[in-house]
This record gives structure tokens, sequence and C-alpha cells, in this order.
């Protein structure tokens, strides 16, 4: 076996996404992996989360307070808590990842993505 075969067979097996509705890239799949962001979990942040369009995507996140109040409890609804979920614009799952401030996060997000003649001015 080669050695990149040897890094494949290493690599974390990766799962469809079971959200229906929604289609996923391979890197959200193995994002998603990696993380370990639950099936369930996610589903409950694409169910209930807040969606807020900032450089160029749609972030969802859980916002506790936005829940009804016998909701907070859930083990669901605590696992999802720091959770974003990336989309672009034909609703197809980009990314995840994990932030503590989540909400605080995304709202200093840029609203719009910068052109590359706008980034060449920086």
């Amino acid at each position: 076996m080669t050695s990149w075969q040897q890094e494949v067979h290493a690599m974390p097996v990766c799962r469809p996404p079971v959200s229906p509705g929604f289609s996923a890239t391979r890197h959200f799949v193995e994002r998603s992996s990696l993380r370990q962001l639950r099936d369930d979990v996610l589903d409950f942040i694409l169910e209930f989360g807040i969606r807020t369009r900032a450089a160029g995507m749609t972030h969802v996140t859980v916002l506790e307070r936005e829940l009804p109040w016998a909701w907070r409890s859930l083990d669901v609804a605590r696992q999802a808590r720091g959770w974003i979920v990336l989309l672009n614009d034909e609703e197809r799952l980009i990314t995840c990842y994990r932030r503590g401030d989540a909400n605080r996060f995304i709202r200093r997000k840029p609203k719009h993505r910068m052109s590359g003649v706008q980034l060449q001015g920086l």
C-alpha cells in the first residue's frame, strides 16, 4: 500500500447528510464528520436556527433565547448551542463549525462578501 492509500484509509468515514431538502458539499460531509456534528443536532439547527446573511453566505445558528422555555433544557438544544452551519444561495450545506460566541461572531461579519477589487485596496 502506498503512502497516499494509507492516508485515505486513515481518514474518518464520511456520512451522507440525512436532512431532507438540503444537499451537501463533500467539504461539509467531511467537516461535519470530523467535528462530530450529529444528524439530529444538524436537523434541529436547520429547523429552529436563526438565519443570518453575512459574508456572502447564510449562517444558521440556534439562539437559546429564541427557543420556547421548555425546549431549552432538551439535550439536542444543549448540543446545538454554539454550532454555525453555512449555506450558500442554493440552500446547499457548505461547512459547519463551533464557536462559543456564535451569534456575536456572525454579527461582526460584513454583510456582503468583498470583491477582488475591494480586497486589493486593503
